[in-house]
């Protein structure tokens, strides 16, 4: 008896929310050590953020049923934002591929105000901001 096929989808989907997630804590850690300058807790936010992002690549190409080369891999590592826009063409039909592209950029950027939000809350319940009066 064969074992049922993994559920790539849902897989991806929990990467993505936990890449929600990571970066609504890295935005909290943040502004919670008042960071002016990347250290080595940026750095490990940073790889964190990338081994998910990598681990939702490694869903999507078994999902495909491709491997990708050695240097992709390295090229994806060392610019994600030339080399996974590059993976997301090569790998989507024709009419797919543009969508699959600004998704990609839409989530880079939905990753940003999730982290801006993160250190926006943890400035206002810790006192930094001051709430409004209503």
């Amino acid at each position: 008896m064969s074992s049922p096929a993994p559920d790539y989808r849902r897989h991806k989907q929990i990467a993505l929310t936990t890449l929600f997630g990571a970066s609504l804590v890295l935005g909290i850690v943040d502004a919670a050590l008042q960071l002016q300058t990347s250290n080595a807790l940026t750095l490990l936010g940073s790889l964190a953020i990338m081994i998910i992002g990598f681990r939702w690549l490694q869903l999507d190409s078994a999902e495909l049923g491709i491997r990708r080369p050695m240097w992709l891999n390295v090229g994806i590592v060392m610019a994600a934002a030339v080399f996974v826009p590059y993976y997301l063409y090569k790998t989507r039909p024709a009419g797919r591929r543009l969508v699959a592209i600004a998704g990609f950029f839409g989530l880079v950027f939905g990753c940003a105000i999730t982290s801006g939000f993160g250190a926006a809350l943890m400035a206002y319940f810790s006192g930094a901001i001051p709430p409004t009066a209503g």
